[in-house]
């Protein structure tokens, strides 16, 4: 019994920790967002839409702290034998610090784009699948979009998982050696920055990387921008099977749905999908 009760409360710390840790990275992204969508705004929100995607964002967190750790209990990722492996452990430990940097961008950049070619045709069948939209209207019915409205239903992160977690898996390893925490930091902001209402201009790098004036476009309320920009990490994806559609300098639509009105409680935010 005492064994049972140590190992049940190991248990509860380690999730608790984790619930902490994983709450603690959007929490001070949105931060810093919040900064610069204050002092570069292309479009302003209200304090409510904050305090309100704040909720959701963090019952999400919340929720997929125990969801994915047993989907990944049951699927140990970590343990599979890819197809392939893409060695770059020779750069990445390199003598030559430009060599080394080649190799850590390379890393990075190769891990996302591949990540984000099965996420572009899971992104594809949220549109397509009425049973997929029921969740993904989630996120798509968001009227004031920011870093911190960047939530989806608590539900996609077990669909990215499935969908491209655990396929990268059985196909491509990257073995990119060791790569600072700074590369990989800024990495995993831009979920929230191509979400963001901030005025920010990355130039023409915006052909290879996702901005938020890309992504915006895909949650546009205007019919001509309706199946657009699946892609988030890269429009290279949409380019390649024709669904790219790069803004004009003055082209920042208004989002929504016209016919799903944006979850307003935490009792609408968690029970959306399965209403009619």
């Amino acid at each position: 019994m005492v064994a049972f009760l140590g190992d049940a409360y190991s248990m509860a710390y380690g999730l608790v920790n984790s619930m902490v840790l994983r709450l603690m990275f959007p929490g001070a992204v949105c931060l810093a967002y919040l900064l610069f969508e204050m002092l570069l705004p292309r479009s302003r929100n209200s304090v409510h839409s904050y305090v309100r995607s704040a909720c959701f964002m963090a019952a999400s967190v919340a929720i997929n702290t125990f969801v994915l750790e047993a989907a990944m209990a049951v699927v140990d990722t970590n343990k599979v034998a890819p197809l392939a492996v893409l060695d770059l452990s020779p750069l990445t430990t390199s003598d030559s610090w430009p060599l080394r940097i080649a190799g850590w961008m390379a890393a990075a950049f190769v891990l996302s784009m591949a990540s984000n070619g099965f996420y572009y045709w899971l992104h594809r069948a949220q549109h397509r699948i009425p049973w997929l939209w029921r969740f993904h209207r989630v996120h798509h019915s968001i009227t004031e979009m920011s870093a911190t409205s960047s939530y989806h239903h608590f539900t996609e992160d077990l669909f990215q998982f499935t969908a491209v977690t655990v396929p990268m898996s059985f196909l491509l390893g990257v073995e990119s050696g060791p790569v600072p925490w700074i590369v990989l930091t800024v990495a995993s902001t831009h979920a929230y920055f191509v979400h963001s209402s901030a005025n920010i201009n990355i130039g023409p790098l915006r052909y290879v990387i996702g901005d938020n004036r890309f992504h915006r476009i895909h949650h546009s309320l205007e019919e001509r921008h309706f199946n657009r920009n699946f892609g988030t990490i890269t429009p290279l994806w949409d380019v390649l099977f024709g669904t790219a559609w790069f803004p004009k300098a003055d082209e920042w639509p208004k989002v929504g749905l016209a016919d799903v009105p944006e979850p307003k409680t935490m009792r609408d935010y968690l029970l959306m999908p399965f209403r009619a």
